[in-house]
């Protein structure tokens, strides 16, 4: 877990394997509830907004709803995950 400090609030960063193949997931909480963010992180460390799958939503915390990015640091957790399921598992 990572946390991240914008705008007075927390947001939380938890990195994951997910379902879909070569990426994996970023899902990021805020301290004032709602929905959850997710992020799909590529092989090559690119992030892609994804909260408009079932189950997750947009930020409450701004009215154009939009994430902040997770850290560095999660990126390259995740991909890593990332790396690790396109070798397991070639699309």
């Amino acid at each position: 877990m990572y946390t991240l400090r914008k705008g007075g609030h927390s947001y939380l960063y938890q990195v994951g394997f997910g379902e879909e193949l070569a990426v994996a997931r970023v899902i990021v909480r805020c301290d004032a509830g709602g929905t959850e963010g997710l992020f799909l992180v590529k092989q090559d460390g690119s992030i892609e907004p994804a909260d408009d799958r079932p189950g997750f939503g947009t930020n409450p915390l701004r009215a154009d709803g939009v994430w902040p990015n997770p850290p560095r640091e999660a990126i390259r957790d995740a991909r890593e995950i990332a790396q690790h399921k396109a070798h397991t598992h070639p699309v």
